[in-house]
């Protein structure tokens, strides 16, 4: 006989009413815990979905000003280049000096 078989016949089997009056009411404990936990996950779920949208919202717009501070950044750092090009044009000598006592920083990219 197989296993369904066997479990099957056994349970044809009980006369213990009170032991399927007790199997019922465990099966609709565990059935009403499977229920609650599934609720809660939905909500934990939803949850996550909203607070995503938000960071992801808040994420996107923070790229944005950091986009916008380089490009920024950029035309500032051009346009001090450009300035020190006519200083050193014009003024070679002094430039020369300032070079000497203040030499450019050395940053090293990782």
């Amino acid at each position: 006989m197989s296993l369904p078989s066997t479990i099957a016949q056994h349970l044809i089997d009980i006369d213990n009413q009170e032991y399927v009056t007790s199997m019922l009411k465990d099966q609709e404990e565990c059935f009403d815990i499977y229920q609650t936990s599934q609720r809660n996950l939905e909500a934990f779920n939803n949850f996550s979905k909203s607070r995503y949208q938000q960071v992801h919202g808040h994420f996107e717009s923070h790229t944005k000003l950091l986009r916008e501070v380089k490009s920024d950044l950029d035309n500032v750092f051009m346009k001090l280049r450009k300035i020190k090009n006519q200083l050193e044009l014009k003024y070679p000598d002094e430039m020369k000096l300032a070079l000497e006592k203040y030499p450019p920083l050395v940053i090293e990219d990782d």
